[in-house]
């Protein structure tokens, strides 16, 4: 009998059988299809200082040139307040509460603009508003007011935080109707419940991270009691909760002294206005 010899060979390693990151983010599965703002003034400006069609409209408010910059709104988005509408208020709040903001934006979020970073408005302590490719029209401190498709409804899901919750009892307050679906809180816009919230609660809020900058960074700077980059470096280094209870506060307070007087709420303030639309050039303002 022959002897027969059986031989086993084990199998080589086969590593891509075994790397457990293949088809994930660690192997950069994905990273270059991301949702992401399109950034198209790459190095010059940041992608909410770029301008659309839009109407450069000048106001003088408590003895002060107010510039309004309003953009072309598409999408089904309107501006629920109008220029006359933040006018009236700036006049009735204290001037050195908005000492050097003096640019006022009316902006058209872009689609992926709304999904990826919605708000009802920014404050920008420092921002160069201008056309795609082009030197900046207007620069500094500046408050946004962003466009709102009030025909879409907004869904935040049902484990909210406290700060959620209570921000969802000042949307019922601003007279949206929030409903309930399944896991999920369902918010009905309305162009006056938009208006209400942008107005009496959004503006005055922005204008509260001003005054906390005035008093941390801008006025001790001026004073000679710190160095303004050392000051603002501390000023964002707070954190984040506590920025935004500061302007919650001042808004809550200046919104109930300004109904204590009959200032607010009030109708519509529209005058018609007949500027030149400039133009940017090239693009999808709907991408």
């Amino acid at each position: 009998m022959g002897l027969v010899e059986s031989v086993y060979m084990k199998a080589g390693f086969n590593p891509t059988r075994r790397n457990r990151n293949i088809g994930t983010t660690k192997q950069g599965h994905g990273l270059n299809n991301r949702l992401v703002i399109p950034d198209i003034c790459r190095g010059e400006r940041r992608w909410a200082e770029q301008l659309g069609p839009h109407r450069h409209i000048q106001r003088v408010i408590a003895g002060r040139s107010v510039v309004f910059i309003v953009e072309e709104t598409h999408s089904g988005c309107v501006h629920a307040c109008t220029v006359d509408d933040v006018r009236h208020v700036l006049e009735h709040i204290p001037r050195d509460d908005w000492d050097g903001l003096d640019t006022f934006v009316f902006r058209q979020s872009t689609r992926k603009q709304r999904l990826l970073r919605p708000a009802w408005g920014r404050m920008f302590y420092a921002a160069d508003f201008g056309l795609p490719g082009r030197k900046p029209l207007r620069s500094g401190p500046a408050v946004i007011l962003e466009a709102v498709n009030c025909g879409a409804k907004l869904e935040w899901g049902s484990g909210l935080d406290p700060d959620d919750q209570a921000e969802l009892a000042r949307l019922k307050k601003d007279g949206h109707h929030v409903s309930r679906k399944g896991r999920r809180h369902l918010i009905a816009m309305t162009p006056s419940a938009v208006r209400a919230t942008q107005l009496y609660r959004t503006l005055l809020h922005e204008v509260g991270h001003w005054v906390d900058y005035l008093e941390k960074v801008e006025r001790p700077a001026d004073a000679g009691v710190g160095e303004y980059g050392a000051l603002s470096e501390a000023y964002f280094k707070r954190p984040g909760h506590e920025r935004e209870a500061f302007a919650h506060r001042y808004a809550d307070t200046m919104r109930e002294r300004l109904r204590r007087f009959g200032i607010v709420p009030f109708e519509p303030i529209i005058a018609p206005e007949p500027g030149v639309w400039s133009s940017a050039p090239g693009g999808d303002p709907n991408s």
